[in-house]
């Protein structure tokens, strides 16, 4: 988590920021691009024929998304583009749920020897932490984009952690950038410029409020969790053949202090 050094956190915030940039301006080009295509009563006419199948098909893949690898930002904004601000924050969090559900089923099913590789030597104390705030790991883990969520929450399920703390840290942590990103895609959709430029500069200062925020939440998780104690050896039964030298006693075996005594003289 830390940079390593001034280019070392350069690179860091240039990883965090361009998903993001990239994500806002290929969606902007494409309205400039094309404003009938991308119109949000297009959109919705083309959904028309699904009817109310629409947003339990969205859902459920926002549900699946974990598996495909892909930015759940980006859907986000689709969703908003689909089904306004309010809709599409609803859909989204409904599935961030089902996709913590899905990363804490596959996570105790496969075990831990993949999310040890996954989290590499930082694993022992990320498991410490999960384990004793589920909560607040989880929250962090997503308000924070340093943290990969998804792995995150993989190693806190390996961890033991319990599933209903880890899924109210991440529905709270991601309220506020599911909210920003839906907003974005539904104002760039509606055409209304300011909306969606205060969307999209929030996107950005929430970033960085949360890597900000996120890493000093963590080094005060770190610093409170006390790392585990060597196990104890177990007495080892002493070697046969000589006995043991107990203090107070001679090495040698014990022997009568009373002699016999030649018999008195005539």
């Amino acid at each position: 988590m830390n940079g390593g050094g001034g280019g070392g956190g350069l690179k860091a915030w240039l990883k965090i920021l361009a998903p993001v940039l990239a994500s806002i301006g290929g969606l902007t080009m494409l309205r400039l691009l094309g404003p009938d295509f991308l119109n949000q009563e297009d959109l919705q006419a083309f959904l028309e024929p699904m009817g109310k199948w629409a947003p339990v098909a969205f859902v459920l893949v926002l549900a699946v998304r974990p598996v495909t690898l892909l930015p759940g930002q980006v859907f986000t904004a689709v969703g908003g583009m689909l089904f306004g601000t309010r809709a599409a924050t609803l859909y989204s969090l409904l599935g961030s749920f089902l996709a913590t559900a899905l990363i804490f089923g596959l996570s105790r099913w496969l075990g831990t020897r993949l999310m040890k590789r996954m989290a590499g030597s930082r694993y022992p104390a990320l498991t410490r932490a999960a384990k004793k705030h589920g909560f607040k790991f989880a929250l962090l883990t997503c308000i924070n984009p340093l943290l990969p969520t998804d792995v995150m929450i993989a190693t806190a399920t390996a961890a033991k952690a319990r599933f209903w703390p880890l899924a109210l840290g991440v529905l709270l942590g991601t309220v506020p950038g599911t909210f920003l990103t839906a907003q974005f895609g539904s104002g760039l959709a509606q055409g209304r410029t300011v909306m969606t430029v205060v969307s999209g500069v929030g996107m950005v200062v929430s970033l960085v409020l949360g890597a900000v925020l996120g890493r000093r939440i963590f080094r005060e998780i770190s610093e409170d969790v006390p790392a585990d104690e060597p196990e104890k050896a177990e007495p080892q039964a002493p070697p046969l053949g000589r006995p043991p030298r107990v203090r107070g006693q001679l090495s040698q075996p014990a022997i009568s202090t009373f002699q016999e005594l030649p018999p008195a003289g005539p």
